[in-house]
């Protein structure tokens, strides 16, 4: 039912115009919580924190770097923040267990690198983030952004870019500014994780449900006990459900977990254990689990009493601002205080001429996962702790084994490949660097944070507008480009051995069209979701794999290792960014390929069948709407010839003419509200089920129906003739061409059904 929709919460944007849409506080606490926050269980180091010294030393490991990119653009200064904490000696990753390396290319180093773990310029850090900062901001209409790179103790830039209001325009603070960040909160979420790990209270092979109350989530009993390292590594095997209810725009209409958990949990559609596919909601269900066995009141208190408050993050938060009094609000967390309110920055779209501010975009139920505010500043500080191993000026965040599992992925995958180090995101950069962190986007807002153990450094970058996704994701590699030496590396390319003529047979069993395997697996949003996340596998003269998706086209070239494809531009744009490199799976030898795992091991993406190819379900479309077109003509025809039916095959003229009316406007209905988001992608999360959208599936069904009428009714239409004229009533090819007519119809419904297109509600 029309072309693919594009998820991508990225457009295009410029000037500003004053608006300030910023919520402010008004509802009062909650009442009704799991247990008192006077019971809250402190965090007690075990003995494994006495010494920061048992974490392994970091071993050099220069690799080729690549190029970057800088100019200039307006944006607001703020003083660097203070040393504040010890260094201690970071931890290094374990060796990868398979091997994909990348071809060999030759880099021309521009300027000298930095050594490893050598001090780093902090006015360097400032010139070069000031000039690919302003640029990028400027060249992706972003209003504002904030940032901060840290290398041991010492915060080598804590800056703000742009604006953080318009009514009045505010500049960004550093200090004060609060970004919301996304599923970045999911790095507060697995600290206090480990803390509960070193206490005993919860261990990685602990079922979590039973830490949940039976009412609020409940395993059915098909698949073993899902466990935290379950929800740490993304392999909880759930569904992706979040259309209309990830995010709330409308304060009054805000639940509480328990409530959301009820009405929103996903299905297990596989194992726990089989392979990643990220989860929201596996993170907010470990979040939750953990609030019990902390005995804290809520999840926003027990982030604060573990993490911010010992570090005097005074500025971050999990709280939200309710504007309006929720009809939950006895079961909500207290609401953000004023001052913090005060504090938020607003997110912004750009429509093509000006910078418009947005409603505050609720997740209160799912905070664990991703309802996060913090400022630059504060992720300057969580990120000095972080490498030291969690101790520094006399807090201890986290011991030397917890130091130790945020190094060390939970999944065996291959060299360059995310395996979830206790729900860190492990990453190697385009300069070679293994990185560990997490990314996190809300409605509006973007952001990125990258630990890098063998510079003793890390990075932290948010933007508060909806375009700001490609700042957010390139800053941190071009900043670690720029002090790996400004390598410039050639795109990879093929050799002659590996060309298409040379490998026919292998290079066919690797096209076809694929679905990830985050989505939704039934009903409307199943539809869609799998319509949205489709991509096509095809494969050049050359033998570069050619990845078509919603986000662009990306070129990858065959690895040294088998079945194993790099992106061939490194720091390209498109799908190659965000995938990195592919792995193709086959059932067995001499077979198509099933499937195939990316290097940031977010998702699989599994093969699909001709009935399931978005291209499918485009052509059928298309014929639908000419035979539609037709039925209408025929109609028209029949009557300016002054035909002369019988009862019955009038009837079917009839109903078929108002059928051809229902699949057209259902058709159409569709595309428009396709066309919709379009211009603004963020309606798909804060608008469903759209009215558009629900209304188009009941045409169709309604389509359906009066087909099946059509059905059930056709032998009256081919057997019934006038009593007394044998030559009246419809000729024999007019029959056949009614049956094929209804044939299409069912055959079109058919797929529909298929899809989940004809489930509304």
């Amino acid at each position: 039912m029309g072309s693919a929709l594009a998820l991508a919460l990225i457009l295009a944007a410029g000037p500003a115009v004053p608006q300030d849409a910023a919520p402010t506080a008004a509802a009062a606490p909650p009442t009704a919580t799991p247990a008192a926050e006077a019971t809250l269980k402190p965090y007690v180091p075990s003995s494994a924190s006495a010494s920061s010294s048992s974490a392994p030393k970091p071993k050099p490991k220069p690799k080729p770097a690549t190029a970057t990119a800088g100019s200039s653009s307006s944006a607001a200064a703020s003083p660097s923040g203070p040393s504040y904490l010890q260094p201690v000696a970071a931890t290094p990753a374990p060796q990868p267990v398979v091997a994909a390396p990348a071809p060999a290319a030759t880099p021309v180093v521009d300027t000298a690198p930095v050594a490893l773990n050598a001090p780093i310029s902090a006015d360097d850090i400032e010139t070069f983030t000031d000039s690919v900062v302003r640029a990028l901001m400027q060249r992706d209409h972003v209003l504002g952004a904030t940032v901060a790179v840290v290398q041991g103790n010492t915060p080598l830039l804590v800056k703000g870019y742009g604006y953080d209001r318009l009514s009045p325009a505010r500049r960004v603070d550093p200090n004060t500014s609060m970004f919301r960040v996304g599923s970045v909160t999911k790095t507060f979420t697995w600290i206090v994780a480990r803390q509960e790990m070193e206490a005993g209270r919860i261990g990685l092979e602990t079922p979590v449900g039973q830490h949940v109350p039976a009412d609020v989530f409940a395993e059915r009993g098909v698949y073993k006990p899902l466990t935290l390292r379950n929800l740490m590594s993304h392999t909880g095997g759930f569904e992706d459900t979040s259309l209309g209810h990830l995010f709330q725009l409308n304060g009054a209409q805000l639940s509480g977990p328990d409530g959301y958990f009820r009405r929103h949990t996903p299905r297990q559609v596989r194992a726990p254990g089989e392979f990643s596919s990220y989860s929201n909601f596996g993170v907010a269900l470990a979040a939750t689990a953990l609030s019990q066995t902390a005995q804290a009141k809520d999840v926003p208190s027990l982030m604060e009493a573990r993490i911010f408050q010992p570090l005097g993050m005074d500025h971050t938060t999990l709280r939200e601002p309710y504007a309006t009094g929720p009809a939950d609000i006895q079961n909500l967390p207290a609401p953000l205080a004023a001052n913090l309110t005060s504090a938020l920055s607003d997110g912004f779209i750009w429509d093509g001429a000006t910078y418009k501010a947005q409603p505050f975009d609720h997740a209160i139920a799912m905070s664990g996962a991703l309802g996060g505010s913090t400022t630059s500043r504060d992720m300057a500080r969580l990120m000095s702790v972080m490498l030291a191993n969690g101790q520094a000026d006399g807090i201890s965040l986290y011991n030397a084994d917890s130091a130790r599992a945020f190094r060390t992925p939970l999944l065996k995958m291959p060299e360059g490949y995310n395996g979830w180090a206790s729900g860190l995101m492990v990453r190697t950069s385009p300069s070679g660097l293994v990185t560990y962190g997490h990314s996190g986007a809300t409605l509006w807002f973007n952001s990125n944070l990258v630990i890098v153990p063998e510079m003793n450094l890390a990075i932290f970058i948010s933007t508060n507008t909806q375009s700001g996704g490609d700042l957010a994701e390139s800053f941190p590699d071009l900043l670690l480009d720029h002090l790996q030496g400004d390598l410039v590396r050639p795109p990879l390319m093929p050799t002659q051995a590996q060309a298409y003529a040379a490998n026919k047979r292998y290079y066919d069993s690797l096209r076809g069209h694929y679905v990830s395997t985050r989505r939704a697996y039934g009903g409307l949003e199943g539809a869609i979701t799998r319509l949205i996340n489709t991509v096509e596998v095809t494969v050049d003269g050359d033998g570069r794999l050619i990845l078509t998706t919603e986000d662009g086209i990306s070129a990858f070239v065959p690895a040294s290792a088998q079945d194993f494809f790099n992106p061939q531009d490194s720091e390209g744009s498109g799908p190659a960014g965000k995938l990195g490199g592919l792995h193709f799976l086959f059932p067995k030898a001499g077979a198509k390929a099933k499937s195939f795992e990316t290097a940031s091991n977010l998702m699989r993406y599994e093969r699909v069948g001709w009935i399931h190819k978005p291209g499918t379900l485009h052509l059928l479309t298309g014929i639908m709407v000419g035979i539609c077109i037709l039925v209408w003509v025929s109609v028209v025809r029949g009557m300016t010839r002054n035909e002369r039916p019988t009862e019955a095959q009038a009837r079917a003229s009839l109903v078929s003419a108002g059928l051809s009316l229902a699949w057209l406007a259902a058709i159409f209905t569709f595309n428009a509200w396709q066309g919709s988001l379009a211009e603004d992608p963020g309606k798909l999360f804060t608008h469903w089920p759209s009215g558009q959208v629900q209304l188009a599936s009941w045409l169709a069904i309604v389509g359906t129906l009066g087909t099946l009428y059509q059905v059930a009714t056709f032998y009256f239409v081919a057997n019934e003739t006038q009593r007394f004229s044998v030559s009246e009533g419809w000729a024999l090819w007019q029959k056949l061409a009614h049956g094929l007519l209804l044939g299409y119809w069912v055959f079109y419904a058919i797929v529909l059904a298929w899809w989940g297109a004809l489930m509304p509600v």
